[in-house]
């Protein structure tokens, strides 16, 4: 198989637009393409699918993909030229004003002919209740974990359970409603954003329910209640939760097999389109899970039509064979994220950065995204990917500042004399070539150096960590138990959810940034966020601090903006919750009777494959 080898890396030009928040003209809807009758794609995917398919839940990126095709018709999107914009398929007018006490309210007046799937009308109450159901007391009851609400005015009182009431929310009309930001939260880089909101079905979710609204906020009816939401929401089988029939995007919900981890969405014919008219032509998509070491063959035979994300130097080469074979054709793009060691930093040995800096120390990441990415990306040293836009006015900066933490046994070694790691089983002092493994007092206890590492099958990276890191510990008094699961049981773990008792302190698994990237929310104090976004359990208060003034930076303040974003990556670098591993060239490759499918950094899969068709 010829190699080929992407020397410079970061050469490659690729639009990507900037992330903050901007203004500009709003793009005229585009015509959509006519439907190919019942033609189908089947994406390959070796991340696990699982049973959900409704915000508030663990899920992988696969699932998240299939949510957001079948949602729509949000007040704010993000544009393929990397900005957001106000919808103007949903939103035909709006209005933003600063009021007289610093806070800022944006007002929607949402379309008239918008439905759901099943026909039925969507109005400001369907948005109005996403709000009020993921900021509600009830939601939390059910076990859902949303982060919706706590920058609106009146959050608190409502989300306690003080008043039914939500006083930032207001429904106006059957058609309009608004949002008011507390003053305290703006400025906020990324402004729009918080006031990107989309409809869900109230009728479905909460039948009997209504909102009402008499000058104070937003009203849940006395008929909203946990065990009515449990009902609609949780029964197996049926509930929304797992069977998300009456959705409002461009794809609706067709069918999920865990006996084979496959599911499915088909075009929802009444969807008016996307903010470019883009209705999606493809009348079904189906996800398959694939296994790493095959998934080129099945997209040789035909099995699946798709892989989107690929990683890794074997990988690409091989699907660059098969396009050289005329087989396929294929996208690439920098990676919005990386490949990472992720730490559990509230229990056990990796609760300690001392720990986590000398396991970085012993690994040689350079050699590491050698031989797993073939040339095909490169090594970062903070919390960023290598098509973010400050990395690359800033990588000089970046590189000059952040501890690279290159292969040293030795410093590695001294970080666990440093973090306390100095006695031997007995309680004393620990010996070198003596001992083998090495404890720490605790709490009047010792603690043995002892780390449970949670990995899944077929995977390279697992692979290479256990032949390049596992077998270095040892030598400086360290042990890393691997055990391989499935990788929704990975995620159960992760994010300590469906778990009596957290066991691993170590995963190793990818990322994918989010457009926004909310730095104040992944790693706030806060343990409401502690498994949704700050899935690192991780509570700095000096990291957090930095986080909370980056939030506070004007929109327009770029380089505010930056300055700021160094410090955090500098004390981040300190604190390493993750390992960045690589960050990658990522190779979407697909069967050549798809066309007109463009994929970046920051337009993945689902919004590309809306614009996609097939031909005969």
């Amino acid at each position: 198989m010829r190699k080929r080898m992407l020397v410079l890396f970061l050469i490659v030009a690729v639009a990507i637009g900037s992330v903050f928040a901007g203004g500009g003209a709003e793009a005229a809807p585009a015509a959509a393409a006519a439907p190919v009758e019942k033609s189908q794609i089947i994406l390959g995917s070796s991340t696990q699918l699982n049973g959900d398919f409704f915000d508030g839940w663990t899920n992988s990126a696969t699932n998240a993909y299939l949510k957001e095709l079948m949602g729509g018709y949000a007040t704010v999107v993000w544009t393929k030229e990397g900005r957001y914009i106000i919808n103007p398929i949903a939103i035909p007018s709006h209005t933003a004003v600063v009021n007289a006490d610093g806070t800022k309210t944006y007002t929607f007046n949402i379309a008239q002919n918008l439905t759901y799937n099943d026909g039925s009308k969507i109005t400001a109450k369907d948005y109005v209740f996403s709000i009020l159901y993921a900021a509600s007391p009830e939601a939390v009851e059910l076990g859902a974990q949303y982060g919706t609400g706590p920058e609106y005015v009146g959050f608190e009182d409502f989300h306690s359970g003080k008043t039914r009431s939500f006083s930032g929310i207001r429904l106006l009309g059957d058609y309009s409603f608004s949002i008011t930001i507390k003053a305290e939260e703006l400025p906020y880089f990324f402004d729009l954003s918080l006031v990107s909101v989309g409809p869900i079905p109230m009728h479905v979710l909460a039948p009997g329910v209504d909102i009402t609204d008499s000058g104070k906020g937003a009203t849940l009816s006395a008929a909203y209640n946990a065990d009515l939401l449990r009902k609609t929401i949780l029964t197996p089988g049926t509930g929304y939760r797992y069977n998300p029939t009456v959705t409002s995007g461009p794809y609706q919900f067709e069918n999920y097999n865990p006996a084979d981890s496959t599911a499915s969405v088909v075009l929802n014919p009444r969807f008016l389109g996307e903010y470019d008219g883009a209705k999606g032509s493809i009348y079904r998509l189906i996800v398959k899970l694939t296994n790493t070491a095959t998934q080129m063959d099945e997209l040789r035979t035909g099995a699946i039509d798709m892989l989107q994300g690929i990683s890794g130097g074997v990988q690409i080469n091989r699907g660059l064979d098969l396009y050289d074979e005329g087989l396929v054709n294929y996208s690439f793009y920098p990676r919005y994220g990386y490949g990472k060691i992720a730490f559990a930093c509230d229990f056990g040995p990796t609760q300690f950065d001392h720990v986590r800096r000398a396991i970085a120390y012993s690994l040689d990441r350079n050699e590491f995204a050698r031989q797993y990415t073939g040339g095909f990306g490169i090594v970062v040293n903070g919390y960023y990917g290598a098509s973010m836009w400050e990395y690359k006015e800033n990588a000089a900066k970046l590189d000059q500042e952040l501890n690279a933490y290159a292969y040293n046994l030795q410093k590695a070694e001294q970080e666990l004399v440093d973090g306390g790691w100095t006695l031997n089983k007995d309680g004393k002092a620990f010996q070198k070539g003596v001992d083998e493994l090495r404890y720490k007092m605790v709490d009047g206890t010792l603690m043995p150096l002892v780390i449970e590492w949670a990995n899944t099958a077929n995977n390279p990276v697992s692979d290479l960590i256990s032949a390049m890191l596992v077998p270095e510990v040892k030598k400086i008094g360290m042990q890393i138990n691997g055990t391989t699961v499935d990788f929704a049981v990975l995620l159960d773990h992760l994010y300590k959810e469906n778990i009596e008792k957290p066991v691993y302190g170590m995963f190793n698994l990818g990322t994918g940034f989010a457009t926004t990237q909310a730095y104040w929310y992944y790693y706030s104090t806060d343990p409401e966020y502690f498994g949704t976004y700050n899935t690192n359990f991780i509570a700095d208060k000096e990291l957090e601090s930095i986080a909370l003034d980056m939030k506070k930076t004007d929109p327009t303040d770029l380089a505010g903006w930056v300055e700021k974003w160094i410090r955090f990556e500098k004390r981040w670098n300190q604190l390493l919750p993750d390992i960045p591993l690589y960050s990658d060239m990522y190779h979407d490759f697909f069967n050549p009777r798809i066309v007109g499918y463009e994929s970046s950094s920051t337009w993945d899969w689902r919004y590309a494959i809306v614009r996609a068709s097939v031909t005969k």
